[in-house]
């Protein structure tokens, strides 16, 4: 019984399924291409219309529908021999726009053989909903299809109308193509380079599965070699987005807005909203250009290479033949017995040290009045044993004040000012008049050796790591295709292998040949000098500036790193990575100020170590500032550090090194501004003086500016607070020189001259920016400029080069800027 009960159901279920299966009628229509056919469809009812096809032409379809829904729309499947493409209508993009017309370009069937004759193509219409719903397709060839160079073609794109065209490389030809896409409009869009095999990703989620991609307002350009495709063509995609975010990264903000449209109970307002922020189309136009072959490269290249070695050789042969010409007459026959050397005690015979456990007042006011610089006396004095620290020189600024300007023997009560000095260096020190006999007794060639020995070892470990990330920055970029990451110039993109910009990286190679260069005439001119010595010992040691080459041997070697990290940065630029472009340039900028400073100064200096620690300090700041330069707190933090320091550093300088860093600085910066601004008709070091409160409000300015308007480079901003103060300073050195009466050598100014032409061109092409890695990568692209010279070199190649002129002849500048004082006796060379 219950076996036939189960029998009888089966059977009433078969005859169900029959009646309703038959009910399904898919009815095939003929069509003919460019005719448009109104149908409906409902749940049961479903349309296929099926096209006999031109096998040599694609195939755009354009279907709409009104009164239809994202819950149940309707479902276009157009079925060829090798593939399906589907679509709804409406488009719905993420639920924020919903587009009632849509249109698609069919894969082309490139694969299908040629002698099979005529193709046929079925489109099948359908829908979920059971009532009736009207419909328009219509399926069309498409003309223009094939991008040629030089030739323009004219799309108006929609997001729910994409297109794509296809270019075929010339048979044997092996130079790559420049394709450009421009638009009349900010609306953001997505260029897509992909291979001609289907599927075609021509919608705004999968356009970036495949090949190549950039976001885009009014212009896109991608560099395609030959051998992206095995085919020797690409098809190029165009797809407008519904909105702006990708071409503006606005955040999540923004989303939000959207997303709380749709819950307005105003449809009117929901509508205003939707029409001010989602974009309806755009036109774009399409050309596809000839770029440079690789072969091509090998005459800009070498151009290049050719003028440096002219420099080289002309910079060479001419800082050697004045290396001759100094050292000649720096090695003349001097009458050794008018100089007395004090080779037991070790100091200057002008000075004694003070025995800080006299008693006798009378001894320190005759030492008080030996450093005067009227008195020329000669007095012996044993050393006696040092007391402790105390401070050196933080009791009592209007003592030491009062002290220097007595120019008589009268006790001046002088006596606990005595008892606080405890080395003679930091009384020499505080002289008004000091000479370089001063501040050369401690003088050690190993303590200047020590920068470049440091700086080798940092730039290895610097370097490894930052080459490391950009190979795998730039592999990704290569097998993503996502052109969005790096901010190229794409208008004079020339690539080489896996290298979008061959053209960016090469054109560093000036700062690494010029870095040698200079290493090689900084090596020559100390052998010289050291040959020299070894004959007459004396000649070093009282005569002409100490001759400390360590921080110029660290300088070429900055500038070449400088050229290797350029490059690095430039294998993929960004803003994240700026810091690798600047780091050596931080480094080059301190040291010239660090070796000016020591020209005359070289027992003040500061070691390397601590010179290295305060540069690496400032690069963290710079990384920190990378990612918190929008932040007011950070700003803040950073002004206070920047002013403690300027104050440190003015000090340092207007004391010549006496102040310490301890827990008493702050009491004597204190002192000094109370004893030197306020107290005193006149500044003690007026020269000094004038120079660093110059320098203080230069600097307190950037502070401050820096603080109210935060800008957004702020490595450039760093980069600028370091130049400006050692173009300051030099300025302040050169003006001393001749206010002295010292004028240098022909060469120095001629190199100081050039100097000042090449930067004034380096500048002009480094503020013609082509790109701008503060704005999206969409913004970048517009100041994109085709290259400049040579077909091959943009404004920023040309600044590489110019500017690697410039530093060269600056540092050569440097070198050279005092030696027409080799002759001179130390202690005839006064200090500022």
């Amino acid at each position: 019984m219950y076996q036939a009960a189960m029998l009888v159901s089966l059977v009433l279920l078969l005859l169900q399924y029959r009646e309703v299966s038959c009910e399904v009628n898919p009815n095939v229509i003929p069509a003919n291409m460019s005719q448009t056919i109104t149908a409906n469809v409902t749940a049961t009812f479903q349309k296929t219309f099926m096209f006999l096809l031109d096998q040599t032409k694609p195939v755009r379809i354009i279907a709409q529908a009104q009164n239809v829904s994202p819950s149940n729309p309707l479902i276009v499947s157009a079925r060829q021999i090798l593939g399906v493409t589907s679509f709804t209508i409406p488009l719905n993009d993420q639920g924020y726009q919903v587009y009632n017309q849509v249109a698609r370009t069919l894969c082309p069937q490139w694969d299908y053989p040629a002698s099979t004759g005529n193709r046929f193509m079925a489109i099948d219409v359908s829908s979920s909903d059971s009532y009736k719903r009207e419909f328009q397709i219509r399926a069309d060839y498409v003309d223009n299809f094939d991008l040629i160079e030089g030739r323009v073609i004219s799309a108006n794109v929609t997001p729910s109308k994409p297109m794509y065209f296809r270019y075929k490389f010339h048979s044997g030809n092996k130079a790559p193509v420049l394709v450009k896409v421009q638009g009349d409009d900010e609306t953001c869009a997505t260029i897509s380079v992909q291979t001609s095999y289907c599927p075609i990703h021509d919608m705004v989620y999968d356009i970036e599965y495949d090949g190549m991609f950039q976001s885009m307002t009014t212009l896109a350009a991608i560099t395609v070699t030959p051998n992206f495709s095995s085919r020797k063509d690409f098809v190029v995609v165009v797809v407008v987005h519904p909105t702006n975010y990708q071409c503006e990264h606005l955040g999540h903000e923004f989303l939000d807005v959207i997303k709380n449209a749709g819950n307005s109970t105003d449809k009117k307002d929901r509508l205003e909203l939707r029409k001010s922020q989602f974009n309806n189309g755009k036109k774009v136009m399409i050309t596809v250009e000839s770029s440079m072959s690789y072969r091509e490269y090998i005459f800009p290249t070498l151009i290049t290479i050719g003028l440096l070695l002219i420099i080289y050789l002309l910079a060479y042969v001419g800082t050697i033949l004045e290396t001759e010409k100094f050292i000649r007459g720096f090695n003349i026959d001097f009458e050794y017995n008018t100089i007395e050397e004090d080779t037991e005690s070790g100091v200057s015979p002008a000075f004694v040290r003070c025995d800080s456990t006299a008693s006798d007042a009378s001894l320190c006011n005759e030492y008080n009045t030996l450093l005067t610089p009227d008195t020329h006396k000669e007095v012996a004095a044993e050393p006696a044993p040092q007391k402790p620290r105390t401070g050196s020189l933080s009791n009592d600024y209007g003592a030491i004040r009062k002290h220097r300007r007595q120019n008589t023997h009268d006790s001046i009560g002088s006596a606990d000012y005595c008892e606080d000095i405890n080395d003679v260096a930091e009384i020499r020190r505080t002289k008004v008049e000091l000479t370089v006999a001063d501040l050369s007794y401690h003088s050690n060639d190993y303590k200047y050796r020590l920068y470049q020995w440091n700086l080798i070892p940092i730039a290895i470990f610097y370097a490894l790591p930052v080459i490391q990330l950009v190979a795998g920055i730039q592999l990704l970029v290569h097998y993503t295709g996502n052109q969005n990451i790096c901010y190229y110039n794409y208008l004079c993109s020339r690539p080489l292998g896996v290298l979008q910009q061959f053209n960016n990286i090469f054109s560093n190679v000036g700062y690494v040949l010029l870095g040698v260069l200079f290493l090689l005439i900084v090596k020559h001119r100390d052998s010289r000098y050291q040959a020299v010595i070894r004959e007459k010992p004396i000649l070093g040691k009282k005569y002409g500036l100490p001759q400390h080459n360590g921080i110029y041997y660290s300088v070429g070697f900055s500038l070449v790193m400088e050229g290797v990290l350029s490059a690095s940065y430039h294998v993929c630029p960004t803003g994240y990575n700026f810091q690798f472009d600047s780091t050596f340039m931080y480094l080059m900028a301190g040291l010239l100020m660090l070796k000016i400073y020591q020209l005359r100064h070289p027992d003040v200096n500061p070691h390397a170590y601590t010179a290295y620690i305060f540069l690496s300090l400032n690069i963290l700041i710079e990384v920190v500032g990378v990612y918190t330069v929008q932040s007011r707190y950070f700003w803040i933090l950073f002004a206070m550090f920047y002013i403690v320091a300027t104050l440190y550093f003015t000090s340092h300088m207007y004391y010549m090194g006496v102040i310490s860093v301890d827990c008493g600085i702050f009491t004597r910066i204190t002192l000094f501004f109370r004893n030197e601004l306020f107290n005193s008709p006149k500044p003690l070091y007026m020269d000094r003086f004038v120079f660093l409160v110059l320098v203080l409000t230069l600097n307190f300015s950037a502070a401050i500016l820096g603080v109210i308007f935060m800008p957004s480079d702020f490595p450039s901003f760093l980069l600028a607070v370091f130049l400006i103060n050692l173009l300051a300073y030099f300025a302040y050195y050169v003006l001393m020189k001749f206010i002295n009466g010292e004028y240098p050598y022909p060469i120095t100014v001629f190199c100081g001259f050039l100097t000042m032409v090449t930067w004034v061109c380096a500048l002009y092409f480094y503020f013609s920016t082509v790109t701008n890695w503060q704005l999206p990568a969409a913004k970048s692209r517009q100041k994109n400029r085709y290259c400049l010279l040579l077909d091959f070199y943009d404004n920023h190649d040309i600044w590489h080069i110019i500017s690697s002129m410039a530093l060269f002849f600056g540092f050569v500048t440097v070198l050279t800027l005092d030696d027409h004082l080799l002759n001179k006796p130390r202690n005839e060379i006064k200090v500022f």
